[in-house]
């Protein structure tokens, strides 16, 4: 038996007791595989962060120094430590947008007043990106005054994604941010039940121009150049025009590949007026790497609910690649009134346009329906549901990284040499043989078969093909044939009854 040493050379000749330490061997099981997050967003122009710089967000707060309070990427990173405050988690604001101009909206209150001061007390419920406030009307007000009490009272919460100032009994709002999303800011009156214009004040509810106007969007290309070849397992980001998701399925397609093996999953939301534009959108896409969950009428903006279900996504497919996400709450996210919401007939034609999907419990809270991928067809256009749901290529990515940590650290790592089957291996020797790499990889995927993620080993086993390649010595080939775990999503039965 000759035993082979790294660090120990055979010529020493001074006496001595030598013990090198190898940890070829040294995983049984499967490893840890912590996952990281990217959020691109956008930031109040004065906020301190650069542009194009990559910012850790390691705790609560962080965010709105970094972005400016109520700006894209710090609710973005709010929203996303409320749902998951575990996950590492990274944040940039590109700089591409910095030109575009700011979305804005008005409330005109003095046109619906019964007088021209208030007869009578009252509460106005103005809600404004999903925070409430109420608005206490004292008798004698003027519109003026109402506009000027609605300001005093929004000012102070400085999360809020707009600022407002008040004019000849008008109240006028604007995004903090500069770009497009700011058109999706909701403002709204009355969002709860039992909540009212006050009928001895207003005449006829007062009048909201909803935010609009907001121009330009980055160009999510330029965010590939700053993170280089570091591997984020999600990426949320909460722009849905035909080029940025483009950008960020391609890039994502890119990194998917072996030789880069930087596999990453998007995340985004679409806010949409009836199901039509979002079955448009989804049809219009055909991603394995990209999820787009789309909302009518919410007061909470599309960027948050990207940063929620991406959040969820992140911490749950981290414990379990394989473990189904239905009925996962998205916390911070409020759900649109009753008569907004897509019932179980237009659920079931987004799963089928590449659109995820959500509902609200008893209690008011959104939950994940389920969790589906843009990817809908084939090359030749044929319906194809390989990778409907994010499980699919969650689990192969992780079925993949434990492959290949333990046959880098089982083989490549210590240079072992190859040699054929045939081959008189000594035990201790650094050789590897094929059928010795066939053994310890039956034995990750008993492990990988004990842990959830894969079932029928025997098939598997019995398919499993590893061979040393016909033209390069130095290569071996494995075809490796898991068959993965599945979800448990339908129960469905007959009730067959006797009277």
């Amino acid at each position: 038996m000759a035993i082979s040493f790294n660090n120990i050379p055979e010529t020493t000749r001074t006496p001595g007791a030598y013990l090198e330490v190898d940890n070829s061997r040294a995983l049984k099981g499967l490893i840890q595989n912590p996952h990281k997050v990217l959020i691109i967003g956008d930031k109040q122009s004065a906020a301190p962060a650069a542009y194009d710089t990559l910012y850790a967000i390691s705790k609560d707060g962080l965010a709105d120094g970094y972005f400016g309070p109520g700006s894209i990427a710090a609710r973005m990173c709010n929203i996303f430590k409320q749902n998951n405050p575990n996950t590492e988690l990274y944040a940039m604001v590109i700089g591409s947008g910095i030109a575009g101009v700011q979305a804005s909206a008005t409330i005109d209150i003095s046109a619906a007043m019964i007088e021209d001061e208030a007869s009578g007390v009252g509460t106005y419920c103005l809600m404004i990106n999903g925070t409430g406030f109420d608005i206490p009307i004292a008798s004698n007000m003027s519109g003026q005054g109402i506009c000027s009490l609605i300001v005093a009272t929004i000012d102070p919460y400085s999360q809020l994604p707009v600022v407002a100032s008040v004019a000849l009994g008008t109240v006028y709002f604007s995004a903090v941010c500069s770009g497009s999303q700011g058109n999706y800011i909701n403002i709204r009156h009355n969002y709860y039940a039992g909540q009212s214009i006050p009928s001895a004040i207003f005449s006829a509810e007062p009048v909201i121009v909803s935010m609009a106007d907001g121009t330009l969007e980055p160009d999510l290309g330029d965010a590939w150049a700053i993170i280089g070849g570091e591997q984020f397992h999600y990426i949320i980001q909460p722009w849905v025009t035909p080029a940025n998701l483009k950008e960020i399925e391609d890039e994502l397609a890119d990194r998917f590949l072996p030789l880069e093996d930087l596999q990453g999953h998007g995340f985004t939301a679409m806010k949409t007026s009836g199901i039509g534009s979002a079955t448009t959108l989804g049809n219009s896409r055909n991603s394995p790497h990209n999820t787009i969950i789309p909302f009518d009428d919410s007061p909470s903006a599309p960027e948050e609910w990207a940063a929620a279900l991406g959040a969820v996504a992140a911490a749950k497919l981290n414990d379990d690649p394989a473990r189904p996400l239905h009925f996962l709450p998205l916390k911070g996210i409020l759900p649109p009134p009753v008569d907004r919401r897509f019932i179980q007939s237009e659920r079931e034609t987004l799963l089928y346009d590449g659109m995820a999907t959500w509902i609200v419990d008893s209690g008011g809270n959104v939950l994940i329906k389920r969790c589906i991928t843009t990817y809908q067809k084939n090359a030749l256009g044929l319906a194809d549901p390989s990778y409907l749901d994010v499980q699919t290529l969650a689990t192969l990515g992780e079925i993949r990284y434990q492959y290949k940590a333990r046959m880098a650290n089982r083989f490549l790592i210590p240079r072992f040499k190859l040699a054929d089957d045939t081959f008189p291996v000594q035990p201790g020797s650094w050789v590897v043989t094929p059928k010795t790499i066939k053994a310890e990889t039956i034995a990750l995927f008993t492990q990988l078969r004990d842990a959830g993620l894969i079932e029928n080993l025997d098939e598997f086993i019995e398919n499993l093909v590893v061979e040393r390649d016909a033209t390069d010595v130095n290569r071996v080939n494995v075809l490796l044939p898991p068959d993965l775990i599945n979800q448990f999503r339908v129960l469905a039965g007959v009730i067959q009854f006797i009277l």
